[in-house]
This record gives C-alpha cells, structure tokens and sequence, in this order.
C-alpha cells in the first residue's frame, strides 16, 4: 500500500523495515503475519523483470565503452567501481557513492542498489564477471 507522507504521519507503526529486498521483506512478512502494524521505506526506481535489464543479454563489445568504467564513473563511483558489481552495463542499477551518507575510515565494501527490491532484484538480470 502506497501512502503519502500526511497519512503516514497520522498512523502508528509498531515497526518500520527499511528497504523491500530479501530481508525487509521478509521481516515484514514475519512481522505483520504476528499482528503488527508495519511500515515499509524503500527508495529507487522500479526495475522491470527481464525488460528491464537492458544490459543483461549484451556482450561487452556490444556497449560504448566495451563494458569498462569511463573517469566519470568512477569518479562518482570511487567505492563501487573498485569492485565488479559496477560496470558499465549496470551503472543504471546503483546510487552514486558520492552522495553516500557515511565516512570510510577503512575499506567497507557497501553496495546500495538505486532500484525497488534492492540487490535482490538486480541479481536477477545481472551480468557479474
């Protein structure tokens, strides 16, 4: 059930789950299944299954930059494109590191998909290797 913000104020909750991927949503199935009232926060965009992995059944040689990173990317990508889950053919998948809200004193690799369902959902149509 999708609410506004207004009604939202004017409910109880007795939890909130942030995020709708395998673990929010599960413990709010447990959750309500026991009774409680539950409030679900996801953000991102809502990622299509199949049609929505345009990427997926592309061979690298098939994209503009033959799958890499361009300097822009990682530049606003400084942790992800470290690491193989960002690439070309999934930049559209994640949130930017930049506007990441925590300090990195060391390396913590924390991957937060910029899609409804979370990593959950874009393991589905995602080419990893």
């Amino acid at each position: 059930m999708n609410l506004n913000i207004d009604s939202i104020k004017e409910q109880t909750y007795d939890a909130i789950v942030i995020g709708s991927g395998i673990t929010g949503g599960w413990a709010s199935k447990e959750l309500t299944e026991k009774g409680l009232r539950v409030l679900m926060l996801e953000k991102g965009h809502q990622l299509e299954h199949v049609s929505g992995y345009v990427n997926a059944t592309k061979d690298p040689w098939q994209t503009k930059y033959n799958g890499r990173l361009t300097m822009a990317q990682k530049e606003s990508h400084p942790k992800l494109a470290r690491d193989y889950p960002y690439n070309e053919m999934t930049e559209t998948y994640w949130m930017k590191d930049t506007d990441s809200l925590y300090k990195e004193d060391k390396r913590f690799d924390w991957y937060r998909p910029n899609i409804v369902g979370g990593k959950s959902i874009m393991w589905g149509g995602n080419p990893i290797g």
